[in-house]
């Protein structure tokens, strides 16, 4: 997807609803409220679709799957509410695409149902929010690509830089659950990718400790050029 766009975008993503951190949402929807920003960009994984993984689950969660869309759409109707002059588009990732890739395997009789399809469970098209496809990215005036990423490595930053590796260009994802960026400079001119944090709790029941860093972004637009503002979430609080 591609888009013209001069003004201020606010990116988040990495919700993992049933292990959304629900007091850093609220922290980022205060400030939503207040700045009003022209464009949000939701980069995916907002449901955790945890019911659908091949990873050994916990029986505790693994009917919750109902319940964790519906908090997700919540999160829609309420941002819509919040912002109700702002463009909003959602962006799958992969914990999204895990839908899909369970009625292929599954149950493929079931993949044409409307009912079953992100933007209906996720209340898309009700809340006036457009939809993008896992891997397929949002172009914005042809410099700056918005996609979900589908890399890991382990440290802050190096999974910008790999971004960068394979896209080229200018560019921000989620994913990682981290914040960083790399900047490159060639004859070409000036690069730069971003890794965006994440709004899920940073002490899940499958895993210690975790690498993993709570933010989101600004990205301010002019016709010709951009500046990126990334805002840490320490202790639920930012600045």
């Amino acid at each position: 997807m591609e888009i013209k766009f001069t003004g201020t975008a606010a990116v988040f993503g990495d919700t993992h609803n049933p292990f959304q951190d629900q007091r850093a949402i609220r922290e980022v929807e205060l400030f939503l409220g207040e700045v009003q920003p022209d464009l949000i960009i939701k980069l995916g994984d907002m449901c955790d679709f945890y019911g659908l993984s091949k990873f050994d689950k916990n029986p505790e969660r693994s009917d919750s799957l109902q319940a964790d869309l519906n908090s997700t759409k919540q999160l829609n109707i309420r941002q819509r509410k919040m912002c109700p002059d702002s463009r909003q588009i959602q962006i799958n990732g992969n914990h999204e695409d895990r839908m899909r890739r369970f009625l292929w395997s599954r149950s493929p009789a079931l993949a044409s149902l409307g009912s079953l399809t992100i933007d209906n469970l996720y209340g898309l098209t009700s809340n006036e929010i457009e939809y993008v496809e896992y891997e397929e990215g949002l172009l914005v005036n042809g410099t700056f690509l918005f996609t979900h990423g589908d890399i890991v490595r382990a440290q802050a930053g190096y999974t910008a830089r790999s971004m960068f590796a394979k896209h080229g260009g200018c560019g921000m994802h989620g994913h990682t659950h981290r914040l960083g960026s790399y900047y490159n400079r060639n004859r070409f001119g000036l690069y730069g990718w971003w890794e965006n944090g994440c709004l899920c709790t940073l002490k899940p029941d499958w895993i210690q400790n975790p690498d993993w860093h709570q933010g989101f972004s600004l990205v301010h637009f002019t016709y010709d050029r951009f500046w990126v503002e990334q805002i840490q979430i320490i202790n639920r609080r930012f600045m």
